[in-house]
């Protein structure tokens, strides 16, 4: 038998045939399957025989409407301003305008703004030399709710005074910040935020010569706050409490 013959011994070998996986003919149920993307299934079951699938249900969920809410409330903190009047270094501001968002109560701002600066608003060093204390660089706009204790936001003041300011403006502008924060946490989709927008304005001088420290003093405080809206989707702010309603339990305006 020549050499080339042997090609055929395996017609006529008794035992099974051991051709490797990468040589053996592919499967009719294979080639059928190849066809599977090309026919698709309804098909491909008729050419085998079998009844066509059932037909494949997808369920479509239902999404919610999306929120009107862009952002976090926490980071609504300065929407307006701040707005300085004149001011120098030695007898520092006289008014600010500016308005807060509900952000400005938020926790990791308890404290926002800055001590006085010694260096800042120094008529107070020399008032307090004069009358042996009792003087303080008063902040037109609260530290607590972010303002800077620099001269344009520093103005002389007696202790007195000061308290006085604290209670008849600066508290009650706290509780009217902490009800918009408030209403920002148990009002997740609503469309809009509430702030406040506020200014105060130091009126008259205690003396009209330039040389006399008296004449960086007020004779007192104009002051007024009120609630403004933000849309979230246009961040427009509208006037909001003497016009337009607040919720129910939002402290009074100060006019």
């Amino acid at each position: 038998m020549r050499r080339s013959d042997r090609v055929h011994l395996g017609e006529h070998s008794p035992g099974p045939s051991r051709r490797s996986a990468a040589t053996e003919s592919p499967s009719p149920l294979r080639a059928v399957a190849a066809l599977q993307p090309r026919a698709g299934n309804a098909a491909v079951s008729r050419l085998i025989g079998g009844a066509p699938p059932a037909p494949l249900v997808v369920q479509r969920m239902v999404r919610p409407a999306r929120t009107a809410t862009f952002g976090r409330w926490e980071n609504e903190v300065v929407w307006e301003g701040p707005d300085w009047g004149t001011f120098d270094r030695t007898g520092g501001g006289r008014s600010v305008h500016v308005t807060l968002g509900p952000g400005s109560r938020a926790p990791e701002r308890s404290y926002g703004g800055s001590p006085p600066d010694p260096k800042e608003c120094t008529v107070v060093n020399a008032l307090i030399a004069r009358d042996g204390g009792g003087w303080v660089r008063g902040h037109l706009w609260n530290d607590h709710l972010g303002g800077p204790g620099t001269s344009c936001n520093l103005t002389p003041m007696t202790s007195a005074t000061n308290s006085q300011f604290n209670r008849g403006f600066e508290e009650p502008l706290k509780k009217m910040l902490w009800a918009c924060m408030r209403y920002a946490q148990d009002n997740p989709t609503a469309d809009h935020w509430y702030g406040v927008r506020f200014h105060v304005t130091a009126e008259g001088r205690r003396s009209n010569a330039k040389g006399d420290p008296d004449y960086h003093v007020a004779d007192g405080f104009d002051h007024t706050a009120r609630y403004v809206k933000k849309d979230k989707r246009t961040g427009t702010l509208t006037p909001a409490g003497t016009t337009v309603p607040v919720p129910s339990g939002f402290p009074a305006e100060l006019l």
